[in-house]
């Protein structure tokens, strides 16, 4: 279903387990990624952002804009990433 098509809370569903293998592509590099800034709409390879690690976890901030992109936050048994800043990333398939 893409945005434009009416959600109707019976339509046929299954749980969001069923995304396991398409998620899978993720543990690959994601820096090539092409990443789009919510904030100005300017797209690039994420590895053009600036990243800062001062802060209490690593901080990504668009190049164009200086909005922030996501942030990465390690608490030792488990990391916790938001991504607020990003409209849209794009991840090449092999």
């Amino acid at each position: 279903m893409d945005s434009t098509q009416e959600y109707s809370p019976d339509q046929e569903h299954v749980d969001g387990n069923a995304l396991a293998g398409a998620l899978d592509q993720f543990v690959a590099d994601l820096t090539s990624a092409d990443c789009m800034c919510a904030g100005c709409g300017t797209s690039g390879p994420l590895a053009a952002a600036l990243l800062y690690r001062q802060a209490p976890g690593m901080v990504l901030r668009c190049p164009s804009c200086t909005a922030v992109l996501l942030c990465l936050t390690d608490q030792g048994d488990r990391q916790i990433l938001t991504v607020d800043g990003v409209r849209r990333l794009v991840i090449s398939t092999p």
